[in-house]
């Protein structure tokens, strides 16, 4: 490990963080104990423990009943213009996201969800998040709401999604998965 590397993660623990090396199994067995836990965590993964996740975690059935649809084409355009970054950056990888309509007809999906984001930690660093290449965020038990970009309401069903190494991982039993599903 060369000195540049271990400043940075001096810097990290000195804010409080922790800094976890183990093999790839390791690090996505925490990540999926903190998930069943219930217990709130963001994760920095490589894109494969990343993917691992995703694919413990997305299954095609939990998928199809919290409602996870692929972003549409358009959607990641429109994302695309408003991060100010390249579309084929976004194009490369799949996005899943579920829709949520509010009680005054209003959708909230993917692009609402980015345009939160810069509204709560704003341009710059939300386009970082975006932009990472050797890096993937996972957010377990997340307890964000979304808010109705046109009526600012805030959404009673919750927002799920997985796209460009950016996703979330909510501790769901088989019941509370159906009754969000609903």
């Amino acid at each position: 490990m060369d000195k540049s590397s271990l400043g940075s993660i001096e810097s990290v623990v000195t804010g409080g963080r922790i800094v976890m090396m183990a093999d790839d199994s390791v690090v996505v067995d925490v990540v999926k104990s903190v998930v069943k836990s219930g217990r709130t965590a963001t994760f920095y993964l490589t894109p494969e423990q990343f993917a691992a996740v995703n694919a413990w975690y997305w299954t095609p059935h939990r998928m199809k009943s919290l409602g996870l649809e692929p972003v549409p084409d358009e959607e990641i355009a429109r994302i695309s213009s408003v991060l100010q970054i390249d579309e084929s950056v976004l194009s490369a990888c799949s996005a899943y996201s579920n829709r949520i309509v509010c009680p005054r007809g209003h959708a909230y999906g993917a692009l609402e969800f980015v345009e939160q984001g810069i509204a709560e930690h704003g341009l710059a660093a939300t386009q970082r998040v975006f932009r990472l290449k050797d890096a993937a965020v996972i957010r377990a038990n997340a307890h964000q709401e979304a808010v109705c970009p046109t009526c600012r309401r805030r959404l009673a069903t919750p927002h799920y999604y997985v796209y460009w190494g950016y996703g979330c991982c909510v501790d769901l039993d088989d019941a509370s998965t159906a009754a969000f599903a609903r």
